[in-house]
């Protein structure tokens, strides 16, 4: 199980074609795969349907029914046991370092070849775009940090009097 307290789920859901043109039951299957305890950073996860129906109040022909809908419209990808939310890491994607590590590690360790597979696939486009983000700002800061500092006689000018004084150009106070 995890240890997240909260999941993000994007407010763009409630315009999204495929979400929308589901039904009730299909929708609250969706929101459950979305924001259940067993989901995690990697936005893969094992879930037994046993689990599933118990937290839904389904049975399993209902269950396997909506899984079935949910693939189909391409909102999630499953096998066997183990969930992938498609299109995760669009709107979770890691943070910082440690966050993507973590995550990479989650999965590294999912049970489906297939799913894993995937998942990193797409989980390493978005962590290469957020590195190159972050270098870019990088880059940008210390250009700005560079056009900032001045010395002391170009922030005051040369010609000031203060520039003059025997401190400033330091020489001993009396």
């Amino acid at each position: 199980m995890s240890a997240r307290y909260f999941t993000k789920v994007s407010p763009a859901v409630w315009r999204s074609r495929r979400f929308m043109g589901l039904s009730d039951e299909e929708k609250v299957g969706y929101l459950y795969l979305l924001t259940n305890a067993h989901i995690s950073s990697a936005g893969v996860y094992e879930l037994p349907p046993g689990y599933a129906c118990a937290d839904l109040g389904w049975t399993l022909p209902t269950y396997q029914s909506v899984i079935q809908a949910l693939v189909a419209v391409e909102l999630i990808d499953h096998d066997e046991d183990v969930v992938l939310i498609e299109r995760w890491f669009q709107h979770n994607p890691p943070a910082n370092d440690d966050h993507a590590t973590g995550t990479r590690r989650r999965l590294v360790a999912v049970e489906s070849d297939r799913l894993r597979e995937k998942a990193l696939a797409s989980f390493d486009v978005v962590n290469a775009a957020r590195i190159e983000r972050e270098a870019q700002k990088a880059v940008e800061k210390a250009a700005k940090t560079a056009g900032r500092s001045q010395t002391v006689a170009e922030m005051i000018g040369s010609t000031s009097r203060l520039m003059n004084t025997r401190i400033v150009q330091g020489g001993n106070v009396r």
